[in-house]
């Protein structure tokens, strides 16, 4: 963590929900939320630690892990700017996962009860706070449907779709969209093995569709990945 700002910081612009909301109502509701920056692989909570906070991206890149018992980490989720997130959504006492920055990160943050009453007082705010869990849902029941009838490749490029519709940024490599994840990271998210990941991207790599390395993808165009959905 690399440092706070108020709640009425113009970077709430990255959360069209947050930012939509009257300043005076957010000092009112909100009194200790705050906004915090992070360092690229910069812990923002712990699996075990306490949930009593919302969070929510405003600018960059968060992937959700979780640690089994002997010690294997599964990425559960990567999330962007206007996502979510937080054990206290689910109203789980503790984490059960583990949130980290992906490059520099800009996070708003407030405790759950604080939350809870500005979205009380707003109700059009919390019906489209339902509605962005709704459409994650959907992300999630879209992502099942594809490990059961896609192939690989197919799963990998919905992934991209995904991830450049709700964090990507221009890439400064040459290419149309910027991922900031590792192979094993990708690998959990699409349900394969990272050699077989590794595989695809190499040839995707070889037909120009995108470059890599061990921390990042970079897409060239979001017309060459949506060819691949279909295939």
């Amino acid at each position: 963590m690399i440092g706070t700002f108020s709640p009425a910081d113009s970077a709430l612009k990255g959360c069209p929900l947050l930012a939509g909301i009257p300043r005076e109502d957010l000092r009112r509701d909100w009194p200790t939320a705050r906004i915090v920056a992070f360092r690229h692989r910069g812990t923002i909570y712990r699996q075990g630690e306490p949930g009593r906070t919302v969070f929510c991206v405003l600018d960059g890149q968060v992937t959700i892990a979780r640690v089994s018992h002997d010690g294997a980490t599964l990425t559960t989720a990567a999330l962007g700017a206007g996502d979510f997130f937080g054990p206290a959504l689910s109203g789980a006492i503790a984490a059960e996962d583990t949130a980290r920055a992906k490059g520099a990160v800009s996070i708003w943050r407030a405790p759950i009860d604080e939350f809870r009453r500005l979205l009380l007082h707003h109700p059009a705010v919390a019906w489209e706070f339902v509605s962005l869990l709704a459409l994650r849902q959907r992300q999630m029941e879209r992502r099942l449907e594809s490990f059961a009838f896609k192939r690989t490749k197919a799963r990998l490029a919905e992934t991209f779709r995904e991830l450049s519709g709700g964090f990507a940024t221009r890439c400064e490599h040459g290419f149309g969209q910027h991922v900031r994840l590792t192979q094993q990271e990708l690998a959990d998210l699409v349900g394969a093995s990272r050699p077989v990941v590794s595989t695809i991207l190499n040839e995707l790599r070889d037909q120009g569709v995108l470059g890599y390395n061990r921390e990042y993808v970079c897409v060239r165009g979001i017309e060459d990945i949506e060819k691949l959905i279909d295939s």
